[in-house]
């Protein structure tokens, strides 16, 4: 089969929608012999090895099959960070049974994967209609292919599940996708850059609207979590600034995620005593593990937001509120700063309220900064002004960090960059 724009953009905009900014991405399709199977650059270009597929690719469900798994490829490769062997592998099952189940009429139930994997062992794992029993994978194929639910897990949960059932054995199994994929060096072939974060979050939002207009809800909701999982940890790039940036001085409703550790029964070994792994290294497989867990939680942090308003940023303001609007279910008060520091509740500020002498100092927001003891911050300012030094040895002292955020037409500010991140306002939002 011939893979042309017009039908990867044809497959996808069936699937996704005709406004789909996920067809809309894809510019350009080049054949590849460097490529082992496709992939999906951050210009939107499709490469693919053509007799991959010559081989494989034998129908319109295959094409789908092949152009959908590396669009979700592009939202776990931003998700799942330090892509090893084992992360990739649990990747891919995630996603080709997402393929496999919930896009069935689309991907024909997944008929590519089940031509270009055996059924059998670790490749099992990759495709539907599996003979996986008395496998010691079998548990985590169930939790994938099971229509009810059994088992519940996580994409980290099944990397270290993975890890531990593997061992060290090597993986030697051809992945689709762009894995770590790289142009020969000497053969006029560029690089293969991955997606973009920015990009990914807008991709993941595709999918999430299709996702959340029915396709959830169904007789998968292992592989439909799992999904769920990758698509809503896309931060836009001012989001995933700002988590950088939170404070406990100042309390919101900014939600932070953390880690907190506690004990469970199971029969899929995630992270396993001592004991368990003594059996599982003797060839029993205990009925169930007593593993130590880490589940994600949440809690509120504060932000601590100085926003410039002296008399030169009068052009910017309206964009900026407009921005700042967006945050006033999380951020409760901000501290508007000219000559000097004024606290104004996220609610008076939205609406236009704004307190200034017209002026212009850093030096308000840095005493500002030390009285109330924050030790991270953010501000948003056009850059013109300075801190006076003493203050900014007493911020060095405490481990100040404030991230800088600036519109007009500053490209930099040398007082503030000491502290942290410089970023430019259009650069700041998505």
């Amino acid at each position: 089969m011939r893979i042309t724009l017009s039908t990867v953009r044809q497959v996808l905009k069936g699937a996704l929608g005709f406004d789909s900014f996920t067809a809309g991405f894809i510019r350009n399709i080049e054949e590849a012999q460097w490529c082992p199977t496709s992939a999906i650059n951050k210009e939107g270009t499709l490469v693919y090895n053509p007799e991959f597929v010559e081989k494989y690719i034998a129908s319109q469900e295959d094409l789908f099959t092949l152009i959908f798994h590396e669009t979700l490829h592009i939202v776990f490769q931003s998700f799942i960070y330090d892509c090893g062997p084992i992360e990739n592998l649990a990747a891919d099952a995630i996603i080709n049974a997402v393929i496999s189940q919930l896009y069935a009429g689309e991907s024909g139930g997944g008929n590519l994967f089940t031509r270009v994997y055996r059924k059998e062992g670790i490749e099992g794992l990759l495709r539907p209609r599996s003979r996986m029993q008395s496998s010691r994978f079998d548990r985590l194929y169930q939790a994938l292919y099971t229509s009810w639910r059994r088992e519940s897990i996580t994409t980290g949960e099944m990397i270290q599940t993975l890890k531990i059932l593997l061992h060290d054995q090597k993986i030697e199994i051809v992945l689709l996708g762009g894995h770590s994929v790289r142009g020969k060096e000497g053969e006029g072939t560029p690089k293969f850059e991955p997606v973009d974060r920015e990009t990914a979050g807008r991709i993941a939002e595709d999918i999430k609207k299709n996702m959340v207009g029915g396709r959830e809800a169904g007789y998968y909701p292992t592989v439909s979590e799992l999904l769920m999982e990758a698509l809503e940890s896309k931060l836009s790039i001012r989001r995933a600034l700002l988590l950088s940036y939170t404070t406990e001085k100042k309390i919101d409703r900014f939600k932070e995620e953390f880690r907190q550790r506690h004990s469970i029964v199971s029969p899929i070994p995630l992270y396993p005593s001592k004991k368990d792994l003594v059996l599982l290294a003797s060839g029993l497989l205990p009925v169930y593990f007593h593993n130590k867990l880490n589940r994600p939680r949440q809690r509120n942090r504060g932000l601590a937001i100085y926003l410039d308003v002296s008399g030169s940023v009068n052009d910017s303001l309206p964009e900026i509120l407009g921005i700042l609007r967006k945050l006033q279910n999380e951020v409760t008060s901000v501290y508007q700063f000219s000559n000097e520091v004024v606290e104004t509740s996220m609610r008076e500020l939205t609406t236009g309220r704004v307190a200034t002498t017209y002026g212009t100092s850093f030096d308000c927001v840095a005493r500002s900064i030390l009285d109330n003891a924050f030790e991270k911050a953010v501000v948003i300012t056009d850059g013109f002004s300075n801190i006076e030094s003493g203050l900014q040895k007493q911020m060095k002292r405490k481990g100040v960090k404030i991230l800088t955020i600036l519109f007009g037409g500053a490209s930099q500010t040398n007082d503030f960059a000491q502290f942290g991140e410089v970023i430019h306002l259009k650069n700041a939002v998505g």
